[in-house]
């Protein structure tokens, strides 16, 4: 179990997240306090563990004129 100590940074007080966590930046938390003072962060989301699941309900939409050939190739008059 990792210890951290709080800090006060300008107006705010501060926890650091040890980078073993893996914790991304930009995750956006609830943060609620234990009625033992035990402090729980969850996040608001679920951030995506690959790619593919990123883009999972992804679907790609491509709109072809009459000079774009089946391969992707536009050919210019």
């Amino acid at each position: 179990m990792d210890t951290v100590k709080v800090r006060i940074q300008g107006n705010a007080t501060v926890v650091t997240i040890p980078k073993s966590f893996n914790v991304k930046p930009g995750t956006e938390y609830y943060f609620a306090k234990g009625k033992d003072g035990t402090l729980i962060l969850t996040p608001t989301k679920k951030v995506p563990a690959t790619i593919e699941e990123l883009f999972k309900d992804y679907t790609l939409h491509v709109q072809l004129d009459e000079r774009t050939q089946v391969d992707g190739t536009v050919y210019i008059e």
